[in-house]
């Protein structure tokens, strides 16, 4: 669930929603409360408004009945002042009683009783009370013979319901009656003016103002006895609970009244000339029936338009949701994943892939910047020796190296120390040297040869000079210049010859060793250029000593290629300038000569070739078929030679480093000294033995030994840390911490526990 929340689809969905929701809402609640909520409002008051139109048109009728009274009574006060017989008065009184119900509609009967008498005055006429009793009277629960006693004592207007009888045989209803003493205002009554309105008229009062109304209509006196009871469309389960709670209601207006089950909406109007309470009770469905046809409009429309959000949130998320995933499913394929912690979004993962990514990226980077200088020897030294590879990766190479290549002409120097200096003295200094030089628009480039006492410098001339020997003089003699002035060391240098193209520098290369090695003896300051051996060869001419020296030089090299077709060019010199056999076989013997002396300068005397056999020959054919077969096996040896040399020098450093990785001053430049080595060739020589620069393996060494101190041993972490050479703890810990995850202290809980 908490990843679900967490990806991004479920927030975009989520911002899409609150986006569409929250003015839907709102305008939906503005729109609700404007039309129900203030609609309500207004049904509400239209309900009081037309119970209190009830309400005075009711107290306007009962107004009607006193004014009645007054006027029978100053009648009854008239006749009593006149002398005349009272029953011809009194029999004046029906059609007066008559006229007085036609001009008021709404009432039902009037009835004169005068008391004392036995006569009851009706609009019908005038009834002996027994008559009147069994008659008119008959239908109605008018309680026996209290009710002839009320009319005789009441002293004030008076209203009472009547019942019908259950037994009657018309059914017109309860009525109710108002009794009038008359004359009204006088202290001794005479009579008593009684009148009846039906339920009836009462209830087509409230059907014209409500229409056709699902309610309970009740009307109490002051002294909250029921006076009107009806119910118009409408049940109520518990009608006399019904009742006792709005007895107990206060106040007018509208207000809600559980009855059982059932919500009611009580709408309650107290008249101030009576003091009677009407009120109106309907269902909450009844009473709000427009206003809920029109919050149910409202409410569908709003769910409509909020399920329309809905769907078009989601189809709006998992659009925009789609690339997204795309990507975060490509960083969870690649070994980003690791990186992107858990519980996180898939804009974290991309986030947090995307930072490893820069950092791995500067990681790469300040890796390639540490091994530029070991790219840049292996390229310098693929184009010295020649290597065929195709051009594409020669410039791939060179682009790598950080190599400044690209000219129109190109030559290679070698550059050695003297003896006396030499020995013991870092080349790489000179390397340094001689890159940091600039030579107008050109650039020299130098790199140590292994097992050699000289450097190999390629020159890279930008535009071809016109005096080609001048240019290498220049260049040449700035270098011997600045080793002496900045580094105070005698050197000499030896040229080759200048090509127009990349590719034949390594033939540069061979000729300037061959130049330097031709004058290996020299103890000046001096550079010789390769072309001075023509020149001697041109003063003797049946001696071919350029070919000579770049046979011996490659010899000396292992490249056997270069060497079998230096000496097919030997040979078919001699040929050419020396027609003498015996001067042939004398050139021969001389050749065989300087490869003794090049074995013993190697000092490999463990040679299981028939050396003898190169001197025994009949022919330059025969001579040169065991050239041949001496130059294949003899680069065979030099080249089997040197890797055991190799192999020796790397056992011997591996072994020394492995042994004394403890000590707190073992360092690069300490193995330098001990094996007679300069500090740039053996920190290339380590990176190619073991894959990784020497401060790495020397880490690595030691983050081992901590580790196996850390599980098997409880001493002290720092104490750990001092023993295999750390002398700055905190920086070990974080060394420590950034190759394993975890501190030394972490990481002895962790392996103690498992």
């Amino acid at each position: 669930m908490l990843r679900r929340r967490n990806s991004m689809f479920y927030k975009l969905f989520v911002s899409y929603l609150v986006i569409f929701m929250t003015p839907l809402l709102t305008l939906g609640g503005i729109v609700y409360y404007l039309n129900v909520v203030n609609y309500q409002h207004e049904v509400s008051e239209a309900n009081v408004t037309k119970l209190t139109q009830i309400r005075n048109q009711i107290d306007l009728e009962l107004k009607s009945l006193r004014e009645i009274v007054y006027h029978l009574s100053s009648e009854l006060e008239l006749q009593q002042d006149a002398a005349a017989d009272d029953k011809a008065k009194l029999r004046m009184m029906v059609p007066q009683l008559e006229a007085y119900k036609e001009h008021y509609p709404f009432i039902d009967e009037i009835m004169y009783y005068r008391r004392g008498d036995t006569t009851v005055y009706l609009t019908t006429g005038a009834y002996e009370y027994s008559a009147f009793e069994k008659g008119v009277k008959g239908d109605y629960d008018w309680m026996g013979a209290s009710f002839f006693k009320e009319l005789n004592s009441v002293s004030a207007p008076k209203t009472k319901r009547i019942v019908e009888k259950e037994s009657a045989l018309s059914r017109s209803g309860n009525v109710l009656a108002f009794m009038f003493p008359v004359p009204l205002l006088k202290s001794i009554p005479q009579g008593t003016v009684l009148f009846t309105i039906k339920e009836s008229e009462i209830m087509s009062k409230f059907q014209n103002f409500f229409g056709n109304l699902e309610a309970a209509i009740f009307i109490y006196d002051p002294y909250y006895s029921s006076l009107v009871s009806l119910h118009s469309n409408v049940d109520f389960p518990d009608a006399a609970m019904l009742e006792e709670q709005l007895r107990m209601s206060k106040g007018t207006g509208v207000s809600n009244v559980n009855a059982g089950h059932m919500s009611l909406t009580v709408t309650r109007m107290v008249s101030e000339e009576t003091d009677w309470s009407y009120i109106v009770a309907m269902p909450g469905s009844f009473f709000y029936k427009r206003v809920i046809a029109m919050r149910t409009l409202i409410v569908c429309t709003i769910i409509a338009l909020v399920t329309i959000g809905l769907i078009g949130a989601f189809l709006l998320s998992r659009r925009n949701y789609r690339p997204i995933k795309a990507l975060a499913a490509y960083f969870k394929k690649t070994d980003y994943e690791q990186h992107g912690g858990e519980g996180g979004n898939e804009f974290e993962l991309i986030r947090n892939s995307f930072e490893s990514a820069v950092r791995r990226n500067q990681e790469m980077l300040a890796q390639m910047n540490a091994q530029r200088p070991f790219i840049k020897d292996q390229c310098l030294l693929t184009l010295l020796k020649g290597k065929s590879i195709a051009a594409d990766e020669r410039d791939y190479l060179i682009k790598c190296s950080n190599l400044m290549l690209h000219g129109d002409a190109y030559f290679c120097m070698a550059l050695s120390v003297h003896a006396g200096e030499a020995r013991g003295y870092d080349l790489g200094h000179v390397v340094a040297l001689i890159e940091n030089v600039y030579f107008a628009q050109d650039r020299c480039y130098g790199v140590e040869i292994a097992g050699e006492q000289y450097i190999a410098i390629i020159a890279v001339l930008q535009e071809a000079p016109a005096d080609e020997r001048g240019r290498q003089t220049e260049m040449a003699d700035q270098l011997v210049r600045l080793a002496k002035d900045n580094l105070g060391l005698q050197t000499t240098v030896g040229i080759g010859t200048m090509y127009r193209s990349l590719e034949h520098v390594a033939a540069s290369y061979l000729e300037s060793t061959a130049t330097l090695l031709d004058h290996r003896g020299n103890e000046r300051s001096a550079i010789y250029f390769f072309d001075d051996i023509d020149a001697r060869q041109q003063q003797i001419h049946w001696f071919p000593i350029k070919e000579q020296a770049l046979l011996m030089q490659s010899l000396k090299q292992g490249d056997e290629a270069v060497a079998l077709e230096t000496l097919k060019a030997l040979l078919a010199q001699m040929t050419e300038v020396t027609p003498s056999y015996l001067m042939v076989r004398c050139l021969c013997f001389d050749i065989v000569n300087q490869i003794f002396k090049l074995i013993n300068q190697m000092n490999l005397h463990n040679l299981s070739f028939d050396m003898k056999g190169l001197l025994r020959f009949n022919s330059l054919e025969e001579f040169q078929a065991g050239m041949e077969m001496f130059i294949v096996y003899f680069c065979t040896q030099v080249n089997h030679y040197r890797e055991q040399q190799k192999h020796q020098l790397k056992n011997g450093i591996i072994t020394y480093i492995n042994e004394h990785y403890k000590d707190n001053d073992v360092s690069l430049e300490q193995i330098a000294d001990k094996f007679h080595l300069s500090v740039s060739f053996l920190s290339r020589f380590v990176k190619e033995e073991t894959g990784v620069n020497f401060v790495d393996y020397l880490t690595g060494l030691r983050i081992k030994e901590v580790k196996l101190q850390l599980q098997h041993t409880d001493k002290l972490i720092q104490d750990i840390v001092t023993d295999v050479g750390y002398l700055n703890i905190p920086s070990f810990v974080r060394k420590f911490k950034a190759l394993e995850g975890v501190t030394p202290g972490q990481y002895r809980q962790l392996v103690g526990k498992q």
